[in-house]
């Protein structure tokens, strides 16, 4: 990233979901021949869904060479670098997609974790799922560095990142990672998160039922739905923990992958005007 003040968008599960991808990236002033000299766009993951992976792996390829284009990832691509293969309701990732993202991966250009800094100076951490707190006391041993943390979960091994929790059946799994951790996992324990977060993979609030029933109830109120976005508060005085899952899966009209995006300092904190 240049040292100008630029914007940073983060862009939730795609999905395979093609022309939402596309709308997406529209709305940001990205166009089949420009990109905006003061975008740069980071995407948390599950980018395939077993739909139209091979075109979302063709639009996102030449981004993600140009260096404007920051790629985590999430458990559909946990098969591309080094994890079991994974589905839903009977689709996988296309192989030939799942084939183009190890070679992004093996050429370093794919991410467990990410981070943000603000125009401000405050740092967050982006992950698929989200960093519960068992997970950032037992395996990050309540490191308070969001650059250090970024740095750990980059090099881990991936059985340990990937640690299933209730979404795989592992009810009493203390501490799931931050590519399988379901969001009433993540903020289930928060008093104070150390730094802001942002992240994808579930939602604890969908505009057709409301507030998730893994919730707890007494949560409810240190949350806010924006659509797609919920933003959890732990405490008064805590940075937010904010999920931007779109719930593609559900079938939501197009425009529904919203961008969320930050004024930064190349490198979260008090979003701009979403797209």
């Amino acid at each position: 990233m240049s040292e100008q003040t630029r914007r940073v968008a983060v862009i939730g599960d795609v999905g395979g979901y093609v022309e939402h991808l596309r709308h997406a990236l529209g709305s940001l002033g990205v166009t089949d021949d420009a990109w905006p000299t003061d975008l740069h766009v980071v995407q948390v993951g599950d980018l395939f869904g077993g739909r139209a992976d091979i075109d979302v792996a063709r639009l996102v390829a030449p981004h993600i060479a140009a260096g404007r284009w920051t790629q985590l990832a999430g458990n559909w691509e946990l098969f591309a670098v080094g994890g079991p293969i994974v589905g839903r309701a009977g689709r996988q990732a296309h192989p030939t997609a799942l084939a183009e993202f190890a070679a992004w991966y093996r050429d370093g250009l794919v991410q467990r974790a990410a981070t943000i800094t603000s125009s401000s100076g405050v740092t967050g951490v982006v992950t698929h799922a989200g960093i519960g707190h068992a997970f950032w006391m037992q395996d990050l041993a309540g490191e308070p560095d969001p650059f250090r943390v970024v740095g750990r979960l980059n090099s881990m091994p991936i059985e340990q990142i990937a640690r299933p929790g209730t979404m795989m059946g592992c009810d009493r799994a203390p501490a799931p990672g931050p590519i399988w951790a379901a969001a009433a996992e993540v903020y289930r324990d928060w008093t104070v998160c150390p730094w802001p977060q942002i992240h994808g993979h579930t939602t604890v609030w969908r505009q057709k039922f409301g507030w998730s029933q893994f919730l707890p109830h007494h949560f409810h109120d240190r949350c806010t739905a924006d659509r797609g976005h919920v933003t959890f508060v732990p405490s008064d005085g805590s940075p937010p923990i904010i999920g931007i899952d779109p719930a593609l899966w559900d079938r939501s009209p197009l425009g529904s992958l919203r961008p969320l995006v930050f004024s930064t300092k190349p490198a979260i904190a008090e979003p701009m005007a979403a797209s």
